[in-house]
C-alpha cells in the first residue's frame, strides 16, 4: 500500500511539473508574441529562444524565431531556424513563405547563388501563392543571377570603420561634414527618468572635431530627453539647420517631423521651431533632410523622405525649393532674438521616377555634379538597402545607378555623404566589421565608415558667361562650441608629457568608499564625466543671466573641451609613444600623483587620490587591448604612485558641502580633482 501511495505521489509530481513547465513555456511564447506585435524584435528573439531551449521541435515558435531574427538582421540565426522547418517537410502548407524567406536571408549574407535557388524553388513549389510575392521572387531571381555586375570586388574603393572613438554598439548614422567638424546622429543615449529594463534609448546629434572623439555639440544645440533628435541638413551658407524630431510609435516604428534652428550672427544656436505644413504632414513621418544647391531652381532645395499620401509606397523621396530670401545670410536674426518669421514653402514634389513600392530615403544632393544619392530597398541591389545615384537634367532625373560593391554590401548601406573634393566621404552600414549590439547573433546596428573613391567626381563645366554660384559649394564652419582648436601633432619626446593633468568627476572613481584601488580604467570614468558637461554647465550657470551666464558657460565648456578632453587624448598619445619606446628596448618609469578637492576629510581624500592613481594605472594596462601588459609584468614599464590628497589645494577653492555650485561644478574646484604625470624616467 505504501509503495502504491508513493507511486501515485510521484506520478502527480511529474504531471504537475510537466504542466507547470508547459505553462511557463506558453508564458514565454506569449511574451514573445506581444513583443513581436510591438515590433520589439530583440526582446521577441530572447523569449522565443527560451522556449526553443526546452522545446526545439516547436515549429510554430521556430518560424516566429526565424522571422524576428531576420528582422533584427541576425541572418545566421534566421537561416538555422528556417532550415530546421524545411527538414521537417511541413512547410508547404503551414509556412508557405519559408523558401522565400530563406532566399532573403541568403541574399542578406551575400550568397546570391543559394538565394536564387531558394527563390526559384519557392516559385515552383508555390504556384498559387500571393501574386505580390510571386512577382517579387521573379525579380529576386533575376537580381541574384545578375549580381556579378554589381558585386565584382572593387579594389579602388577604400572603406574604413571609424572605430570606437566615433561608433558605439548602437546605431550611428547620418554623417555630414561642416568645415572641420563631422556631425552625425547616435542612438546610444539612455532616456532619462525611464524605469524600463533595459532603459529606452534615444537619439542625439554628436560631433567630432578634427577627427577627435565623438561628443555632444553643447552650447545650445537642440536637444531633449523625451524625443529623438537626428539628422542635420545645413543650408549652403552654414547658418540654417533643418533636423528631425522623432517619437516612438512602438519599439520599432517612429514618426518624425522636420524642425529648423539658426546660428545667429554671434554663432549661437537659436531656439528651434517646427516647420509648418505642407513640409510636415500630420499623421505621417517626414525625416532625413538634406539641402543642396540646384541649378535648375537657382537656389537651395530641401530633400527629405516621407510616407505621406501621394507617394508610390512606404517611404518616398520628396523635394521642395527653399525660400531664397529667408535662407540668405543677410536675413539672419539679430543676436539673442528668436526666429519670428518662417520661410515660405511650396507643395513638396514626389520624385516619382526615383521611387518604388518599397522604401527610398537618406537623400544627399551633391551640388558640384547635380547628382542625387539615396538608399533604396526597391531598386535591384546586393541586399538590404543599397546606395544609388541619379543625375539631374533640368527638372528630370536619369535612371538610378547602383553604386556597386565597396560602397554597397549585402547588408544595409545608407546615408551616403561626399565631401566637396568629390573623392572622400562617409556612409553608415551594419555590414560585418560593425560594432554589434548582440555580437553572438551579429545583430543590429549601423556604424559610420569613411570611404575614398578612386577619382574625384568631375565638376560640371559652366556655360560661357555663367558659373556656379559660390553658395553651391561654400560652407561656413560653425562655432557650436568654443572655437575649434588647431590640429595638434603628437609629441615625439616623453618629457613633453610631464605635467599632464587627467581630471575626474567628484568622488570618482567608485563613490563613497575608502578603498585605495579600483577596477575601472581612466577611459571608463572619464567617458561618464564628459557626458555630464551639460549638467555642469547648467548647475554652474543656475541663477545667472546676461553676460555673467554667458561667461560661466564659456568657463565650463573651455574646461571640458580644452582640459578634460585634451588631457584624455594626450594620455592616448603618451601610451602610443611609450609602447614604441618599449618595443625598442627602453625601460621607462612614470611617476604619477593624485589630487582631490577639499570637500571631504583628509584621510578620505588620501584614499580617493590613490583610487584615481589606480584608475590611471589600469588605463596603461588596458591600452590597445593590453599592449603594455607584458612590459608592466616584466618591470620594463613601471608606474610609481604617490597621492597628495588635498594638501596642495590652491586657495579660494570652496570646501562648503552645501555650496555645490562652487565646491563641485566650479571649474576651479574641478581642476583639483586630478592625477598628474609629474616625471618620466627613461633608461
Amino acid at each position: 500500500m505504501k509503495s502504491v501511495t508513493s507511486l501515485l505521489i510521484l506520478i502527480f509530481f511529474l504531471l504537475f511539473t510537466a504542466a507547470a513547465s508547459g505553462q511557463s513555456l506558453r508564458s514565454y511564447e506569449r511574451a514573445g508574441d506581444d513583443a513581436f506585435k510591438e515590433k520589439d524584435y530583440s526582446a521577441a528573439v530572447q523569449h522565443y529562444a527560451t522556449v526553443l531551449k526546452r522545446d526545439d521541435d516547436n515549429y510554430s515558435v521556430l518560424w516566429k524565431y526565424g522571422e524576428c531574427a531576420r528582422l533584427f538582421f541576425a541572418y545566421n540565426e534566421a537561416e538555422k531556424s528556417y532550415k530546421k522547418i524545411v527538414a521537417s517537410k511541413r512547410y508547404l502548407k503551414e509556412f508557405p513563405l519559408l523558401l522565400y524567406r530563406l532566399g532573403e536571408v541568403k541574399k542578406g549574407q551575400g550568397d546570391y547563388a543559394a538565394a536564387a535557388e531558394f527563390f526559384e524553388k519557392f516559385l515552383s513549389d508555390h504556384p498559387k501563392i500571393d501574386a505580390e510575392y510571386v512577382e517579387k521572387a521573379r525579380v529576386e531571381v533575376e537580381t541574384c543571377r545578375n549580381t556579378g555586375l554589381l558585386s565584382a570586388e572593387s579594389k579602388e574603393v577604400e572603406i574604413k570603420n571609424l572605430g570606437k572613438t566615433i561608433n558605439s554598439p548602437y546605431s550611428d548614422f547620418a554623417p555630414i561634414v561642416v568645415g572641420d567638424t563631422l556631425f552625425f546622429s547616435s542612438y546610444r543615449f539612455d532616456k532619462k527618468n525611464d524605469r524600463s529594463k533595459p532603459k529606452t534609448k534615444i537619439t542625439k546629434v554628436m560631433i567630432s572635431s578634427h577627427g577627435g572623439r565623438a561628443r555632444e555639440p553643447g552650447r545650445g544645440f537642440p536637444t531633449t530627453d523625451t524625443a529623438h533628435i537626428a539628422h542635420t541638413a545645413f543650408s549652403p551658407d552654414g547658418h540654417y539647420v533643418v533636423f528631425s524630431v522623432c517619437k516612438n510609435i512602438n519599439a520599432y516604428d517612429i514618426r518624425c517631423e522636420l524642425w529648423l534652428t539658426v546660428v545667429d550672427r554671434r554663432n549661437r544656436w537659436l531656439p528651434p521651431v517646427r516647420l509648418p505644413e505642407p513640409i510636415n504632414a500630420p499623421g505621417y513621418t517626414t525625416t532625413q533632410p538634406s539641402i543642396g544647391y540646384d541649378e535648375y531652381f537657382q537656389g537651395p532645395v530641401l530633400w527629405f523622405s516621407s510616407d505621406r499620401p501621394g507617394g508610390r509606397g512606404k517611404l518616398d523621396l520628396w523635394y521642395v525649393p527653399l525660400d531664397t530670401v529667408f535662407f540668405c545670410p543677410c536675413a539672419l536674426p539679430l543676436p539673442g532674438k528668436k526666429i519670428t518669421r518662417l520661410p515660405r514653402f511650396d507643395e513638396p514634389v514626389n520624385a516619382t521616377s526615383l521611387n518604388t513600392a518599397d522604401n527610398e530615403g537618406m537623400p544627399f544632393f551633391y551640388a558640384p555634379t547635380q547628382k542625387l544619392y539615396f538608399s533604396s530597398e526597391g531598386w535591384p541591389g546586393l541586399g538590404g538597402y543599397d546606395i544609388f545615384s541619379s543625375r539631374k537634367g533640368g527638372q528630370n532625373f536619369f535612371k538610378p545607378e547602383n553604386a556597386g560593391k565597396g560602397l554597397n554590401s549585402s547588408y544595409n548601406d545608407v546615408y551616403f555623404f561626399l565631401k566637396p573634393d568629390g573623392q572622400n566621404g562617409y556612409l553608415s552600414s551594419n555590414r560585418p566589421g560593425s560594432l554589434y549590439l548582440d555580437p553572438a547573433n551579429k545583430a543590429c546596428c549601423n556604424d559610420l565608415y569613411s570611404f575614398r573613391l578612386p577619382e574625384p567626381e568631375s565638376l560640371p563645366r559652366p556655360s560661357k558667361g555663367d558659373s556656379l554660384p559660390a553658395i553651391s559649394v561654400k560652407v561656413v564652419p560653425l562655432s557650436t562650441d568654443p572655437p575649434p582648436l588647431p590640429a595638434v601633432q603628437a609629441p615625439t619626446q616623453l618629457q613633453d608629457f610631464v605635467g599632464l593633468p587627467l581630471y575626474f568627476d567628484n568622488d570618482e572613481p567608485d563613490k563613497r568608499t575608502r578603498r585605495t584601488v579600483t577596477q575601472k580604467s581612466y577611459d571608463e570614468t572619464v567617458q561618464v564625466y564628459l557626458e555630464r558637461q551639460r549638467e555642469y554647465r547648467d548647475r554652474f550657470t543656475f541663477g545667472l543671466t546676461g553676460p555673467k551666464a554667458e561667461a560661466a558657460e564659456i568657463m565650463v565648456d573651455d574646461f571640458f573641451e580644452n582640459e578634460i578632453r585634451r588631457g584624455y587624448d594626450r594620455l592616448g598619445q603618451l601610451c602610443e609613444l611609450i609602447l614604441s619606446r618599449l618595443q625598442g628596448g627602453e625601460k621607462i618609469e612614470v611617476l604619477i600623483k593624485g589630487f582631490t578637492s577639499p570637500r571631504a576629510e583628509t584621510d578620505y581624500n588620501l584614499n580617493l587620490g590613490k583610487r584615481r592613481i589606480s584608475s590611471v594605472r589600469n588605463q596603461f594596462g588596458t591600452f590597445s587591448d593590453g599592449a603594455l601588459q607584458p612590459y608592466l609584468k616584466t618591470g620594463q614599464l613601471l608606474i610609481s604612485e604617490t597621492s597628495f590628497g588635498e594638501t596642495t589645494v590652491r586657495s579660494g577653492v570652496s570646501d562648503n558641502l552645501t555650496d555645490e555650485r562652487n565646491s563641485i561644478y566650479h571649474p576651479d574646484a574641478a581642476r583639483e580633482r586630478r592625477v598628474e604625470i609629474v616625471e618620466i624616467r627613461e633608461q
